[in-house]
């Protein structure tokens, strides 16, 4: 028997690359379902006496009229009622059928259809396909037929059940898009049907809506890894603030303890690197946010052997001031640093024990980034246009100093040569940008050099804000007149640079204290590479975001955890990890794919028809070795197997009888 080289043809999921294109390509969209001019629509509010209670999935979400289709009332998206038309976040101008006469105090469901078309050549150029709602409070999402979206729907969903959380109003009036391009083979040439389950938050709501739209698009979308977290890597560590990596080849992570030590891990037992917990301030009453704070290590560590921190000072004289230090390794051990080789380079006064930032980086130009909070208390009360905006502190800013060349003239460090505002006498010169709050942990991208800021917000808004790597300096991320994209002071007047809005804001009704992260730029999970991860320290949740190919910024929330996330972090490798406060707990990022996903990693054939393959897979998925004489009729070989790592093994035996002179095989990826 000759055995061909065995093609692995890929079923469904495949992973497509992240297409990196400058400048932005902008995708042709085309809508399947509008909301401007509004879309045709039926619903039921399904009971007994409408014949809504018999209806099977099948019966109602598919092209084909249901049963009772004289029953269904008729009209135009949205689809809902409003009890207060009046009320600053009405529904009122946004409904085409309005539901309340026979919804409210009857039933918390309501079933919706909605006709849309496509013809062929349209269909032909589609490669990404679209869900984006407005909704109050969940719904559940059919294309001709088949569940392809859900949010705050119930585990088993009936034709009375309610949602299973609270949309808030606010964000019920923000288009939320789901990506559905896995269904792109549902949709037909010619008629299909959009079905929506919508559900409310109960029968006695005072208002519901429903508001979709679909549409396709001509560029393949970015696609999204299955962010695992497993089990913690370190269980040991003492209030975890920061994840560093030293970069010097070493591959150990530093993990800076809140209350004054740095610790060492490369995978086993930590060990401490720096003790100076006499000198760092940590009060825990009242929202205290003191301590040891942040750590950089220098470009070229592995040749001069020192480092910075940054700290609440416990000393006396500088008490509850945030003090930037540079500190020395003991040239005979590595893992042992000189606690009396301080060298404080940098004093800055802090009036509150809150919004102190703490992070810092060398940037790729080897200068140290030190990103400053806004000095305390609620709302920037500092002055009369809060910290953030006066020219004449550090605090609510980004500070840009050199700390490795030669310092000026008496001074512990030098000013860089293109610091933004060198030429306004009213600016100190170390200010490279205005109007942060309390920038919790911010990050270069490894690869790109940009600048992701994550930034606490006050009330209602938290946000992240992007700085490319082209930037010259001089952005003002506009705290406190805007909080997010939203007005929080109208009165605060932008004093200097340029105006920059966010590229991510998100309510308080889904965490109220963001946590920066890092762009993944690891080798192991190709899926996550480009997106930068986020969490919140109150809701436990983790984010992604990354841009379209047309250059839109898009998220996904990945993960709803009881971790209070205090820091993210970056090993040599790339690898990412997730800190909890309280528990010392430290998580490291994984996909369900990894790095050899649907790649053959060795395979063997023997005369008698028996055939071996191992090959890349994903976690959870179930996979089946075929085999062919034609490469057009297949059959399978032996029985299916479930994934329980990134790589399995298939066998199986050719039928004794007749063995073919040659053969193929392949393994298929079975829809679970």
């Amino acid at each position: 028997m000759k055995c061909r080289p065995m093609k692995i043809l890929l079923s469904a999921s495949s992973a497509l690359p992240f297409l990196a294109l400058t400048p932005p390509l902008f995708a042709a969209e085309t809508v399947l379902v509008a909301d401007d001019p509004a879309a045709t629509v039926t619903a039921l509010v399904p009971t007994a006496g409408n014949g809504g209670n018999a209806l099977s999935v099948a019966d109602w979400t598919n092209v084909a009229a249901p049963p009772n289709a004289a029953n269904w009332n008729v009209g135009t998206t949205g689809i809902g009622y409003e009890a207060n038309p009046t009320s600053g976040t009405s529904y009122a101008a946004l409904l085409g059928l309005d539901l309340q006469d026979v919804m409210e105090d009857i039933n918390a469901t309501a079933y919706i259809r909605i006709p849309c078309t496509i013809d062929q050549s349209t269909l032909n150029s589609a490669q990404g396909l679209f869900l984006e709602m407005k909704y109050d409070d969940g719904f559940i999402a059919y294309l001709n037929g088949v569940q392809v979206a859900a949010a705050n729907a119930p585990l088993q969903p009936g034709p009375s059940s309610a949602a299973s959380a609270n949309n808030s109003d606010s964000s019920a009036l923000q288009f939320e898009r789901f990506d559905l391009s896995a269904f792109l083979p549902l949709l037909n040439p010619g008629s299909n049907m959009l079905a929506l389950h919508g559900l409310n938050g109960g029968a006695s709501s005072s208002d519901f809506l429903i508001l979709p739209r679909l549409l396709t698009s001509d560029i393949v979308p970015p696609v999204w890894p299955d962010l695992q977290l497993g089990n913690p890597v370190i269980t040991t560590a003492n209030s975890p603030v920061d994840l560093i990596n030293a970069g010097d080849g070493s591959d150990r992570l530093f993990i800076v303890e809140r209350g004054g030590r740095i610790r060492i891990w490369d995978g086993g037992a930590l060990r401490t690197f720096l003790d100076i917990r006499s000198s760092v301030n940590t009060n825990d009453s009242g929202g205290d946010e003191r301590g040891l704070l942040g750590l950089a290590f220098s470009p070229d560590y592995a040749t001069k052997g020192h480092f910075y921190v940054n700290y609440i000072s416990n000393n006396a004289s500088r008490r509850g001031d945030t003090v930037i230090s540079r500190f020395s390794v003991n040239p005979a051990n590595p893992d042992d640093a000189l606690e009396a080789s301080e060298e404080v380079l940098l004093v800055i006064d802090q009036p509150q024990s809150n919004h102190n930032g703490g992070q810092i980086h060398f940037g790729p130009d080897g200068y140290l980034y030190i990103g400053m909070g806004d000095g305390g208390g609620a709302g920037d009360a500092h002055g009369s246009i809060g910290n953030g905006q006066a020219t004449n502190t550090f605090l609510g800013k980004m500070l840009r100093i050199d700390v490795e060349g030669a310092p000026d003239p008496r001074s512990n460090y030098a000013i860089p040569p293109d610091n933004p505002f060198l030429l306004d006498p009213q600016i100190p010169n170390e200010i490279w940008a205005f109007g942060l709050r309390n920038p919790w942990r911010w990050s270069f991208d490894r690869k790109t050099g940009d600048i992701y800021i994550a930034d606490v917000g006050q009330y209602d808004w938290e946000e992240v804000n992007f700085v490319p790597a082209s930037s010259t300096g001089g952005e003002n991320f506009q705290w406190r007149r805007l909080e997010g994209f939203n007005t929080f002071n109208s009165g605060t007047a932008l004093t200097k640079g340029t105006s920059t809005d966010p590229v991510f804001e998100y309510d308080h009704n889904a965490g109220s204290s963001i946590t920066g992260g890092y762009v993944y730029r690891g080798r192991s999970f190709p899926r996550m590479e480009g997106i930068y991860f986020l969490g919140d320290y109150n809701s436990g949740r983790i984010w992604g975001l990354q841009r379209d190919p047309a250059g839109n910024w898009i998220n996904r929330q990945f993960l709803d955890t009881s971790l209070r996330i205090s820091a993210f972090g970056e090993d040599e490798e790339g690898n990412l990890y997730v800190a909890s406060l309280f528990t010392g707990d430290i998580y490291r990022f994984g996909d369900t794919r990894g790095a050899n996903y649907l790649q053959v990693t060795s395979a063997s054939f023997t005369p008698q028809g028996r055939a071996r393959i191992s090959f890349g897979t994903e976690t959870g998925k179930r996979y089946q070795l075929q085999w062919s004489t034609d490469l057009r009729n297949w059959a399978n070989l032996g029985a299916p197997r479930l994934a329980s790592g990134f790589e399995l093994e298939l066998t199986g035996t050719l039928p004794p009888l007749n063995l073919p002179e040659e053969a193929y095989f392949r393994t298929l990826e079975l829809a679970n």
